[in-house]
């Protein structure tokens, strides 16, 4: 008799926010392509399992995981305009104004 086999252990992936999204965006490389899932993780309930799982720092990952652009196992720095952009975003989201 086999003792039964553990749960699923990817049960996670479904609560994902970038569920969805296309693996070109996700596995992109450049953070213009890549943005739809940046966006994602930031509202994402499983951006921590996903950064546990997906290990992008002790691999070669390429691709989005846990709100970060990695290439090559290693995060890419946002561009100033990017972040100027995004802080300027979150802003006008915390008062209820467009920016």
């Amino acid at each position: 008799m086999h003792p039964p086999e553990a749960p699923e252990t990817d049960d996670w992936r479904a609560a994902a926010a970038c569920v969805g999204l296309s693996p070109l965006i996700v596995f992109a490389r450049r953070e213009d392509e890549a943005r739809p899932a940046l966006t994602a993780c930031g509202r994402c309930p499983v951006a921590r399992r996903c950064e546990e799982v997906v290990a992008p720092a002790d691999s070669y990952f390429d691709g989005v995981s846990a709100g970060r652009l990695w290439r090559n196992g290693r995060p890419v720095r946002a561009r100033r305009k990017d972040v100027a952009r995004s802080r300027a975003s979150e802003q006008s989201e915390r008062t209820g104004h467009q920016a």
